[in-house]
């Protein structure tokens, strides 16, 4: 059952639960859950029964709707309430985030239609609204999914001798390498940030072997931001450095799988760290 809507459109949330005494509350979803279809077309065996055999698929982008109606209000508030709501994704994108009974999950979208479903102007504020999702899935809210941080490998403490029986070894080090593991029934990309400084960085999957290198210096307090779903990088938020990326090795996590990274640099200054973490993903 699904518990709450969220929209979010820049720094405007309009949150419409499923149950209300007063305002918002919509009373249907279609197209949120599911699987979407496959571009990829069968071509039939000629001189042979069925078609020839397809061994993947490409998913299309995912159509959804909910309908809203606004509960227990003047024909002011109403009125002013459904301006509100059809301004949504008047702009850009909008990400829409559902609640049901085991998890929040969202997907970014366009609005298609946001459309006055009370002709009779009866003041129920009943709207149907359409959106668009470029990717078909859909992830485990971002808030919800914590950073996994780590600085590069560094040595521990070490044995000293002569031993005092029990012995005791001292710990310190590390590994220089994150864990993330995609918990949900789809391919998922890893959202990987390091912070300076650093000469250079380089960030390997260990089961795969595959590289994102940044040969550029990030001085302490930077911060770039790899997107290894649209191959980008951005320093500070600001800047675009993916034309300092060497090795596009982009690494996806499958369903139900881990991947570790390993986080090396040169001239190290203050604490470079690297961070990661991945939103497990759905069709």
């Amino acid at each position: 059952m699904t518990n709450t809507i969220t929209l979010i459109d820049g720094t405007r949330t309009l949150v419409i639960p499923a149950i209300t005494d007063h305002g918002w509350y919509f009373h249907s979803l279609d197209g949120w859950y599911g699987q979407t279809a496959n571009k990829l077309r069968g071509q039939e065996r000629p001189q042979a029964h069925g078609a020839f055999r397809r061994n993947r698929a490409l998913r299309t982008s995912r159509a959804f709707s909910f309908k809203t109606g606004y509960r227990d209000g003047t024909p002011e508030e109403v009125e002013d309430a459904t301006a509100e709501l059809a301004s949504f994704g008047a702009e850009g994108e909008i990400t829409v985030i559902v609640e049901d009974a085991r998890r929040r999950t969202q997907r970014v979208s366009n609005v298609d239609i946001i459309d006055d479903q009370d002709p009779t102007r009866r003041y129920t504020g009943d709207m149907l609204v359409g959106l668009t999702s470029d990717d078909q899935r859909r992830y485990e809210v971002g808030a919800d999914v914590p950073w996994s941080p780590t600085g590069p490998p560094s040595p521990g403490l070490g044995r000293t001798w002569p031993a005092v029986r029990p012995l005791i070894w001292p710990g310190g080090g590390s590994s220089g390498r994150i864990t993330l593991t995609n918990t949900g029934q789809a391919t998922s990309a890893p959202q990987l940030r390091v912070s300076g400084g650093f000469s250079t960085a380089l960030i390997t999957c260990v089961e795969t072997g595959s590289r994102i290198g940044l040969d550029r210096l990030v001085p302490p307090g930077s911060v770039v931001e790899v997107d290894t779903e649209a191959h980008t990088a951005t320093i500070d938020g600001q800047s675009d450095v993916g034309r300092w990326i060497r090795w596009r090795e982009w690494e996806t996590i499958p369903r139900g799988e881990t991947r570790t990274f390993q986080f090396d640099v040169t001239d190290p200054v203050g604490s470079p760290i690297l961070e990661g973490r991945v939103l497990s993903a759905w069709a």
